[in-house]
This record gives structure tokens, C-alpha cells and sequence, in this order.
């Protein structure tokens, strides 16, 4: 008799266990139950010779003066590829082991940046 109780008891800890998992984890979603991907592009408006500036100084020896790849891939045609939020997110972030992050330039210079790499159509 006492194996029983021992068995309810256990299960019905485990269960408990399980639904308090259950609920803590739905809780810590964002609305609308999607992880969040990243920081939002902030709202500038465009300054082409400072974006300019940037990529000369930044990105040009990796992706060349004229956007068409050395170590890094061309940038020709990246506004057709990619959205200007995408181009954001990799600028700030980096991607793998050949793109580093740019954080260190902030999130509105990024956001410059992104805007007028997008225009690269």
C-alpha cells in the first residue's frame, strides 16, 4: 500500500512540476508568442556622406571600394538581397566567423549605414 501512495505521490509531483514549466515558460514569451530576433532598427534619416565616411573607414577593406568583395562578399547588389532591417542586424551583430560586429559605431550610425548600403539595387 505505502508503494502506491509513494507512485501517486511521485507522479503527481512530476506532473505538477511539468505544468509550472509549462505556464513559467509561456509566460516569458513576447507578445505575440515569437521570440524576440534582435534589436529594432532605429528610425533615422538617411546621411549618405556619413554612411559613406563609415564604409570607407569600416567596411571598404573587407568588401572593397566599390562594393565588390575582397575578403568579404560583394555588397553590388545587396539591396536587392537583403531588406534594410537584414543588412542592420548583420552590421550590428556580425554574422559567423568573418563578419565581426560593428556595435562599437551605435545603433543609429548602423541604421545610417544599413539605409544607404540598401540602396545598392
Amino acid at each position: 500500500m505505502q508503494r502506491w501512495l509513494m507512485a501517486i505521490l511521485f507522479f503527481g509531483a512530476c506532473a505538477f512540476g511539468l505544468i509550472v514549466m509549462v505556464v513559467t515558460a509561456a509566460q516569458d514569451k513576447p507578445e505575440g508568442g515569437h521570440e524576440a530576433e534582435g534589436p529594432t532598427m532605429p528610425a533615422v534619416t538617411l546621411d549618405a556622406a556619413a554612411a559613406q565616411a563609415i564604409y570607407k573607414q569600416s567596411c571598404a577593406a573587407c568588401h572593397g571600394d566599390q562594393f565588390e568583395g575582397k575578403v568579404g562578399p560583394s555588397l553590388k547588389t545587396i539591396g536587392t538581397k537583403m531588406s534594410v532591417e537584414q543588412i542592420y542586424k548583420i552590421v550590428l551583430n556580425g554574422k559567423g566567423n568573418m563578419m565581426p560586429s560593428f556595435k562599437q559605431l551605435g545603433e543609429e550610425q548602423v541604421a545610417n549605414l544599413a539605409q544607404w548600403l540598401a540602396q545598392n539595387k
